[in-house]
C-alpha cells in the first residue's frame, strides 16, 4: 500500500542481554507491506504491518463472513484507522521500554533496585510498573506513593525478600526528585 508522504518509524531503545542499550536504526516507509487477517471465530479483520509489533483492528462485525471486502475496501478501512498522522499512529503500536524514558520515575527507581543486586523477572510486573510511573509522570508518583510502595511490597514478598517501607519510601521518593532534577536540567 503506497503511502502518501515518507514516514519514519523509530523503535524504542532496549537493553539487550549483555546490558548493553540498543538503539534501532529508524525505519523509512514509504508504503506499507499489509497482510490482512481475517478471524471468522471473533468476527474481526486486522491488518499486520510488516515491522510493526501489533496488529491494527480494521472491523469487528456479527456477521463478518457476508462482508463482500475487496483489498481496495480494506486499504481504504486502514487509511482511515492511519487517520491525519500515520506515524504518530503506527510508532504507537510499538511498546513503551524503561530505556524510552530513561529520566523517569521508574526508570530512575529500577536502577536503584537493580544496583542493590534485585533484578527484574520475566515473571515480575516491576517493568510494568516503573513504566507506569514514568508515564504518568513524577506528580502522579509523589500523590500515589501509597500504591508504589505496595507494589514494592508485593514484589518483595513474592521473592522472599525483607521489606521496610521507610527504606522503600525514601528509595521512591529520591527516585521522584532525581527525575525532576534530571528533566529540568535536559529541558534547558
Amino acid at each position: 500500500m503506497k503511502l502518501n508522504k515518507e514516514i519514519v518509524i523509530q523503535q524504542p531503545p532496549y537493553t539487550a542481554s549483555n546490558g548493553t542499550i540498543v538503539k534501532p536504526e529508524p525505519m523509512t516507509y514509504t508504503e506499507l507491506d499489509v497482510t490482512y487477517i481475517i478471524r471468522p471465530i471473533n468476527n474481526t479483520i486486522y491488518a499486520q504491518i510488516a515491522g510493526i509489533p501489533s496488529p491494527i483492528m480494521l472491523l469487528q462485525e456479527d456477521n463478518i463472513g457476508v462482508l463482500n471486502l475487496t483489498i481496495e475496501n480494506l486499504e481504504a478501512i486502514l487509511l482511515n484507522k492511519l487517520g491525519e498522522d500515520p506515524q504518530s499512529f503506527l510508532q504507537s503500536l510499538f511498546p513503551k521500554t524503561l530505556e524510552s524514558d530513561p529520566d523517569g520515575p521508574g526508570s530512575i527507581l529500577s536502577g536503584m533496585i537493580a544496583s542493590m543486586g534485585i533484578k527484574t523477572t520475566p515473571t515480575c510486573s516491576c517493568k510494568r510498573h516503573a513504566i507506569e510511573m514514568n508515564e504518568k509522570g513524577s506528580d502522579w508518583c509523589e500523590q500515589n506513593m501509597p500504591t508504589i510502595l505496595k507494589w514494592l511490597k508485593e514484589e518483595s514478598a513474592k521473592r522472599n525478600l525483607p521489606f521496610v517501607e521507610t527504606v522503600a519510601k525514601i528509595m521512591v521518593s529520591r527516585a521522584i526528585k532525581t527525575s525532576r532534577r534530571l528533566k529540568a536540567k535536559n529541558a534547558k
